[in-house]
């Protein structure tokens, strides 16, 4: 080989050295590729976090330095702190692993060191620690390693849960707002929660049932007890007259207080009888008629209270009421 062929030779190697630490490294998969390619094209038209989408997707299928290095880039003009100085050493990382990329080795490290004054962090202390308790942070379980412990968080505002068995859930959001802010999270002791009641039995519902009309048992024997009462008072009223009859008829026979007249004496004895059977009428039919009164009154249709039953393999009704 000729001193012009070795001088070429060494001149193509050198090129080749150059290409390859300028130009950004890209993911070797068909699909990380070309996310990468369209968030590169979105972030030069301007539009940050459909970029930052699109890296993020490509460095979650397959992760490079050169992803990494730009995802961090557009996270932090998003004003995503946090989120940049993770990809920042998480390709930090990558490029110590590979050891065939010290400039961008060098370039991840100062920007993530650039980054750490900057970074906003969430503190999240644990009072007392009931058995099972679990702390999430929008959504996400906050692993109890991590108690205690400064994380680096974006601007924005955080839920944050705390759940326990037996205990009832406690529940905070949290601001962060601006740079180099540090917020800490005391999560007190959960109150227990209520003690569940035994189910009381359910209520027996009931039916009243009112019977319609006026005729019941009671007015029923009522109105025989009346007409019996009416039917003894007009016979009472008969006897009453019959006997004042013959005992007009006694006293025209025999006039004084001695009479010796056979059928003088026979009416008035006749008519002591019939008077006898009259005041007997009297009583007895008034007696019925005031029972009866008493009886429709007392008497009125009452109302049915129908109440279901169960017992072992059988189910009923008892009925109760004025009948």
């Amino acid at each position: 080989m000729t001193l012009v062929d070795r001088a070429r030779a060494v001149t193509l190697v050198t090129v080749a050295g150059l290409v390859g630490q300028l130009a950004p490294a890209r993911a070797q998969s068909a699909e990380a590729e070309v996310l990468f390619r369209d968030g590169r094209n979105l972030i030069k038209g301007g539009k940050l976090a459909a970029g930052c989408d699109k890296l993020d997707a490509s460095a979650r299928l397959e992760s490079s330095v050169g992803t990494l290095l730009n995802l961090g880039d557009c996270r932090e003009k998003l004003g995503r702190l946090a989120s940049a100085w993770a990809a920042f050493r998480k390709a930090e990382a990558l490029a110590k692993h590979s050891g065939l990329d010290d400039k961008r080795l060098a370039e991840a490290t100062r920007r993530a060191g650039q980054l750490e004054p900057r970074l906003s962090n969430l503190v999240i202390e644990v009072s007392a620690r009931a058995e099972g308790l679990v702390v999430r942070r929008e959504g996400e379980v906050v692993d109890p390693a991590l108690w205690s412990t400064a994380l680096p968080v974006d601007p924005g505002s955080y839920t944050i849960v705390a759940e326990a068995p037996g205990y009832l859930p406690w529940r905070t959001v949290v601001p962060i707002r601006g740079e180099a802010t540090r917020q800490v999270v005391v999560i007190p002791d959960l109150e227990r929660a209520a003690e569940p009641q035994p189910t009381a039995a359910p209520e027996q519902a009931q039916v009243t049932v009112r019977r319609a009309g006026t005729w019941s048992g009671v007015r029923a024997l009522s109105a025989v007890l009346g007409v019996a009462g009416a039917g003894a008072l007009g016979t009472g009223v008969y006897f009453g007259f019959h006997a004042k009859d013959l005992q007009d008829r006694a006293d025209r026979r025999c006039p004084l207080a001695v009479c010796a007249d056979p059928d003088g004496l026979r009416w008035n004895h006749e008519a002591q009888t019939s008077a006898t059977r009259a005041n007997i009428l009297y009583i007895a039919g008034g007696a019925a008629l005031a029972t009866s009164v008493v009886l429709w009154l007392v008497g009125a249709p009452g109302e049915t209270v129908v109440m279901p039953t169960a017992g072992d393999r059988q189910v009923g009704a008892s009925l109760t009421g004025r009948f």
